[in-house]
């Protein structure tokens, strides 16, 4: 069992890689056409194909959203455990989410989960994986719906 979590965690770990060399790549691209443009006072030539293209983060590349998850994986990353909280929860704060994974894996130091919960959740919400309507002081989370 554990043979198989190594490889999807080496198989996602090198899509990941992937997605950072491209990424790079892009940059070491722009930056070549930047030093042989002509050089002005004014503002830095570009050409139209490098304006034109939209800068995307690395994480936006393949992914867009997060998609439901139906059983949870003890050896999964966060965001697929936040997006099993969610598909079981439909709609919930941070503190639902927070004991829905902690009901699935009790072993984990709560805090700690907490903490990290926190800070992937506002990383999910400002790069638009998740969505979350405020109510009064809290934020009520939902996966975005595909399509």
């Amino acid at each position: 069992m554990l043979d198989k979590h190594a490889i999807a965690f080496l198989k996602d770990l090198a899509e990941n890689t992937r997605i950072e060399i491209d990424a790079i790549e892009r940059t070491i691209e722009l930056i070549e056409t930047r030093m042989s443009a002509p050089q002005s006072v004014e503002a830095p030539y570009m050409p139209d194909s490098v304006a034109e293209r939209p800068v995307l983060s690395p994480a936006k590349w393949k992914r867009g959203v997060l998609t439901p998850v139906e059983t949870f994986d003890p050896f999964g990353k966060l965001d697929r455990k936040i997006a099993y909280a969610l598909t079981r929860l439909e709609t919930g704060d941070r503190d639902a989410i927070l004991n829905e994974i902690h009901q699935a894996q009790p072993d984990r130091d709560k805090y700690k989960l907490e903490n990290a919960l926190a800070v992937r959740l506002n990383y999910l919400l400002k790069n638009g994986f998740i969505r979350a309507d405020k109510y009064g002081r809290k934020y009520q989370y939902q996966l975005v719906k595909a399509g």
